[in-house]
């Protein structure tokens, strides 16, 4: 599956991501590749917390350095959304939500990250989401992280400076 490219739109608090994707699989197991630690540290990183209205989470730190991101789930309908203030370190609190719909051949994601200044969130999140794909058809992740992030960072940088 190829991740399809986002809308990148301007907004009064920085930039809004909004990537939208058909997932070969149904909507529970959707969910528990996106809101459980031990299937969100297969694709994406390791987390600790809990995705549940009121719920916080931290990305796991590497040795004794600080977590880089943190967050509180501010709404939650499982298995259909949920809504989490993203803070990453450095940098003022965004907004993700994601919404996970039934279709034929399988389950919409729509993930919407508004309030991002960082143009690299850009090619951040089309190579995690590349790598969910792959975890949900039960393959091995086709690039190592940093070499496809590097590869798509240069259009991404071209699509964030002609905004």
């Amino acid at each position: 599956m190829s991740i399809t490219s986002p809308v990148i739109e301007k907004h009064p608090s920085g930039f809004r991501l909004v990537y939208e994707d058909v997932y070969a699989t149904d909507i529970r197991d959707l969910w528990q590749a996106i809101t459980t630690p031990e299937r969100l540290a297969r694709w994406m990183v390791d987390l600790t917390g809990e995705f549940r209205a009121g719920g916080t989470w931290s990305v796991v730190a590497d040795r004794d350095e600080p977590s880089w991101a943190t967050g509180t789930v501010t709404a939650c309908e499982a298995p259909r959304s949920f809504t989490t203030t993203w803070h990453a370190v450095g940098e003022d609190p965004t907004e993700l939500t994601v919404t996970l719909d039934d279709v034929e051949g399988g389950t919409r994601m729509r993930l919407v990250h508004t309030g991002i200044r960082s143009i690299f969130y850009g090619a951040g999140w089309q190579t995690y989401l590349e790598r969910l794909a792959s975890h949900i058809a039960g393959k091995e992740h086709p690039h190592e992280w940093h070499a496809r992030f590097a590869e798509l960072s240069p259009a991404y940088e071209e699509r964030f400076g002609a905004l």
